[in-house]
């Protein structure tokens, strides 16, 4: 979904994007904002473009809260504006490529 950035605070590394297609304001957190560098601090200016992800949920007083924001084009964070059409779809492999097996083994001592 393409939106704007409609406040930024970086000491607090959150803020509010908007977009037509969201009923609401969507709170950010720094920490869903890709960069090419992973390393890179993650910051955002206020009416710049961004592509995001959204889900519904409550989150300081926002109804909405935004997985993934990138600016557009952005090289090496592997979404551009043709992915943005196929985004839950990209979500999902995501989702599969962040999985882990953990297995735990506990001793009953006997």
């Amino acid at each position: 979904m393409r939106g704007t950035v409609r406040s930024w605070d970086d000491e607090s590394g959150w803020g509010v994007l908007v977009s037509p297609e969201v009923p609401g304001e969507v709170w950010t957190h720094f920490s869903a904002v890709r960069t090419p560098d992973p390393d890179a601090f993650a910051s955002l200016d206020p009416g710049e473009t961004v592509l995001f992800t959204w889900e519904e949920a409550e989150q300081d007083g926002y109804s909405y809260r935004a997985l993934r924001v990138q600016q557009p084009g952005d090289p090496g964070t592997g979404w551009d504006d043709a992915e943005d059409e196929d985004e839950d779809e990209d979500d999902e492999e995501a989702d599969v490529d962040a999985l882990s097996d953990v297995r735990i083994e506990f001793d009953s001592g006997s």
